[in-house]
């Protein structure tokens, strides 16, 4: 693999520490630019001198913003390859990837879901499949004789602003125990500011004192390695939420939805423990509470698995080779467009 001068515009620490800190590993020289100001961007771009500068996703930029549209004029203007990471695909791609995409004009889509690559690229976009992935130098292995006090965990925020399969996967595992009065630890942003849009949409109250609040991302790892079960909430039935790959590369034990694709990528009762049912939840959850032998087995296997197939080192390797060569092709095409074009001077088509 060639290594490269990559900047990454972004600021949100669960990418800048598994996409971002996964490049580094692959020898990439990696620099952050965390504000989307036009000036800051060509400082930092001025300064750093990168060949690829990668955004994730809609970051936080909103798709009317004219900051957008100033992102592809800074790459032309440093000769720039841009790679766009679409995390929010299959959900949101009609309406915020497709849109957003259309306006920051990237060399390259990754996108997480494989269905969309054929999108991208009738828009005259290269795209690849690229999923959420494991990280192990942020996520390191769960002992056998590691001290458990949490019985439950759940680390997620809400995101309950569109319907989605998130809604069936919450009725399946946390809510059930909620109503059930089973101590469950919830980490993450929006529970307390959601407790009565859940009480009337799900007829839930979720005791104030089981919500932990925001969880930064270097910390997940000892909340998994302290919790007996973690639950592994998902999005979508067709895809694994980024989570399940950490979790489960920790070596922690979980229960998840019972979805094509968990079961697809992942053996229920080997590795994993699926549910279908709220009432099912709280029978599973009953009996591993009572079985550490069984819950460490299932977590040393699942984290086997992730770390033969599902790395960031395994995924960037496989689609790799298309960036270099697209890299080449634009460099081809701006040597030879250069000899034509004086610095300073306008050129009017007039066709």
């Amino acid at each position: 693999m060639r290594t490269y001068k990559i900047l990454f515009l972004e600021h949100r620490s669960q990418y800048l520490n598994s996409l971002g800190d996964s490049l580094a590993q692959l020898g990439h020289e990696i620099f952050i630019q965390t504000s989307w100001a036009p000036a800051k961007i060509d400082a930092a771009l001025s300064y750093f001198k990168p060949d690829i500068i990668i955004t994730i996703g809609c970051g936080h930029v909103p798709i009317c913003s004219p900051y957008l549209n100033k992102l592809h004029e800074l790459c032309r203007k440093y000769g720039l390859f841009h790679i766009n990471w679409a995390i929010e695909d299959k959900i949101h791609h009609t309406y915020w990837s497709i849109p957003y995409i259309k306006r920051i004009k990237p060399d390259l889509v990754w996108t997480i879901h494989p269905d969309c690559v054929n999108n991208y690229e009738k828009l005259g976009i290269p795209s690849s499949y690229l999923n959420f992935s494991f990280n192990p130098r942020m996520f390191p292995e769960k002992k056998y004789d590691t001290k458990e006090p949490l019985d439950i965990s759940f680390v997620g925020s809400t995101h309950l602003r569109k319907r989605t399969y998130r809604y069936d996967s919450l009725q399946q595992l946390l809510f059930p125990l909620i109503k059930a009065r089973i101590k469950t630890h919830i980490w993450g942003s929006g529970w307390n500011e959601n407790l009565a849009f859940i009480r009337n949409q799900f007829g839930v109250t979720i005791p104030r004192d089981w919500i932990q609040g925001f969880l930064p991302y270097e910390y997940s790892a000892s909340i998994y390695h302290s919790s007996k079960i973690v639950l592994g909430v998902q999005n979508a039935e067709d895809q694994v939420s980024q989570r399940t790959f950490e979790i489960l590369g920790t070596g922690s034990f979980m229960i998840a939805s019972k979805t094509k694709a968990i079961t697809k990528m992942f053996k229920d009762k080997k590795e994993i423990v699926a549910t279908s049912s709220p009432e099912e939840t709280i029978e599973l959850v009953n009996y591993y509470l009572k079985q550490p032998e069984v819950r460490h087995k299932l977590g040393y296997n699942a984290r086997q698995k992730i770390l033969n197939k599902y790395t960031f080192y395994h995924q960037l390797n496989k689609i790799w080779p298309k960036v270099d060569k697209l890299i080449a092709q634009k460099k081809e095409l701006n040597n030879t467009i250069k000899p034509y074009f004086k610095e300073g001077v306008t050129y009017n088509d007039t066709r």
